[in-house]
C-alpha cells in the first residue's frame, strides 16, 4: 500500500487536556513511527504554551507563532477564541489567520511530496470539522471524520443544547452523507451515526492507549482508592466522597485520593471536611501519575454522568486495578470481566454496593482484563486498520 500523508484539523492539542487532544497526539506519534508518512496538525491556538517549546521548534511571523515541531510531526496555530466555554471560533479577522492559511496551502495540494494526502476531522460538534470539511472539499482532497460522540451535545442551558440539537440535525444529517469515510470509536457511536443521521457503512475503530511495563507495588496498610479527573458537577465525584464516608464506617483501612482540579474542587474538599483519609492532589503530568501514583493504585472509581471512551478505565485496568465506573454510553465496550464494575448512573446506594465489592475482591479480579484490552486497544494494530482505510478512500 502506498504512504499517505494525514493532514488532522483540531478544536485542540497538547497542552490542552482532554481526551481528543490526547488521543490526536497519540496518534501523531504513532503514524510517524510507524513510517506510514508523515503528519500535519493544525489547531486553534488555545492553550497552546508556546513557551515551553525550544526556540529552534518555532517558526514565527514577526512575533506570532505560525508552527512548532513536535515528535517529528509540525502542529499549525490558528488564532482564535471560545464563544462558548470549550468551543473555539478563529479570528477571521486575524492577519496571522490567513498567514497560516498561506502556509498550509501548499500541503492541501494533493499529492503533496508525491503521496497522496487526506484530511482528518474529529468530533462533529467542533466547529473544526464542519470548516475543515469545506476546506477538504475546496481543494478536492479526501476525507475521513473520526466520530467520537454517542449521544447529542447536552450543554448547561436547553437553549444553546437546542442549538446544539439542531445543528446535528441540518448540517450534519447532510454533511455525514458527504463524507468519504466515517469512523466510530465504538461500536455505541457507529450505532448513533447509523440511527440518527445516515444509513451508511461506518468503519468502528477504538481509541488507544499506550502500553507501559508498571511495577506494581502492594498496600500492606491500606487499600488505595482513586479517582483522577476534571472536578466538575458530570463526574458526581460528591457521590464518592458520601460513598467513601459511610464505608469508611465499615473499613477502616481504607483511603481515597482524589486528583486534579476544577470548579467543583472547594465544594467537594467541604464536602470532605478535611477528613484524615480524604487527599486532594493537585493536577500532575502523566509521567509523574504514571511513576509516582499508579504503582499504588488498588481500586479505581469513576462515577462520571457523561464519558466516551475513558482512557482512565483502560490504563488502571492494565495496572491490575478494579474499576468501579458508571454504565454509561460505552464503558461496557471496555472489558465485560468483572475487573470492571459496572453502576447505574446517579445512584448513591448501588455505587456503595459496588465499591464495597470491589474492596473485598480487588486481589482476586485484578488483572483478568489485560489481555482482553492489548488486544482490542492497542495502538500499533489500530493505526494499521487506520492506514488501510486510507488506502481505500
Amino acid at each position: 500500500m502506498k504512504k499517505i500523508n494525514i493532514i488532522q484539523f483540531l478544536p485542540y492539542f497538547p497542552p490542552h487536556k482532554w481526551w481528543l487532544e490526547t488521543v490526536a497526539e497519540e496518534f501523531s506519534k504513532y503514524y510517524v513511527a510507524g513510517d506510514y508518512w508523515n503528519i500535519i496538525n493544525i489547531t486553534f491556538d488555545i492553550w497552546q504554551e508556546i513557551e515551553k517549546v525550544s526556540e529552534n521548534d518555532l517558526i514565527k511571523y514577526k512575533w506570532e507563532v505560525i508552527w512548532y515541531n513536535k515528535d517529528w510531526y509540525k502542529v499549525y496555530l490558528l488564532p482564535s477564541f471560545d464563544i462558548i466555554p470549550n468551543f473555539p471560533f478563529p479570528k477571521f479577522w486575524s492577519k496571522t489567520f490567513w498567514r497560516v492559511l498561506k502556509e498550509i496551502k501548499p500541503l492541501l495540494t494533493s499529492p503533496y511530496q508525491g503521496r497522496k494526502v487526506v484530511v482528518q476531522t474529529h468530533t462533529r460538534f467542533f466547529l473544526s470539522s464542519f470548516l475543515w470539511w469545506l476546506f477538504a472539499k475546496r481543494n478536492k482532497l479526501k476525507w475521513v471524520h473520526i466520530e467520537h460522540g454517542s449521544d447529542y451535545v447536552k450543554l448547561w442551558s436547553k437553549l444553546k443544547s437546542f442549538i446544539s440539537y439542531m445543528y446535528d440535525k441540518t448540517i450534519w444529517v447532510w454533511i455525514f452523507k458527504k463524507c468519504d469515510s466515517i469512523v466510530a470509536i465504538s461500536n455505541a457511536c457507529k450505532d448513533f451515526i447509523q440511527k440518527k443521521f445516515v444509513k451508511r457503512d461506518v468503519w468502528v475503530i477504538y481509541n488507544w492507549i499506550n502500553f507501559k511495563p508498571w511495577n506494581k507495588k502492594e498496600n500492606i496498610n491500606y487499600i488505595k482508592i482513586w479517582f483522577v479527573w476534571r472536578l466538575v458537577t458530570l463526574k458526581w465525584v460528591d457521590l464518592l466522597i458520601k460513598s467513601f464516608l459511610n464505608l469508611e464506617k465499615k473499613y477502616q483501612n481504607i483511603k481515597l485520593e482524589i486528583l486534579w482540579d476544577g470548579e467543583e474542587r472547594e465544594f467537594l474538599e467541604k464536602l470532605s471536611n478535611n477528613h484524615k483519609n480524604i487527599e486532594f492532589l493537585w493536577f500532575r503530568d502523566r509521567e509523574f501519575i504514571a511513576k509516582e501514583f499508579l504503582p499504588s493504585i488498588d481500586i479505581l472509581v469513576n462515577p462520571s454522568f457523561m464519558e466516551w471512551l475513558p482512557t482512565t478505565v483502560l490504563e488502571w485496568l492494565l495496572l491490575k486495578c478494579v474499576i468501579v465506573a458508571t454504565d454509561v454510553w460505552w464503558t461496557k465496550e471496555i472489558s465485560n470481566l468483572d475487573d470492571l464494575i459496572l453502576v447505574k448512573s446517579l445512584d448513591i446506594l448501588d455505587l456503595e454496593k459496588w465499591i464495597e465489592k470491589a474492596l473485598l475482591n480487588y486481589k482476586k479480579l485484578s488483572w483478568i482484563s489485560y489481555n482482553h484490552i492489548k488486544n482490542n486497544f492497542d495502538w500499533n494494530e489500530n493505526i494499521k486498520k487506520y492506514f488501510s482505510l486510507y488506502n481505500e478512500v
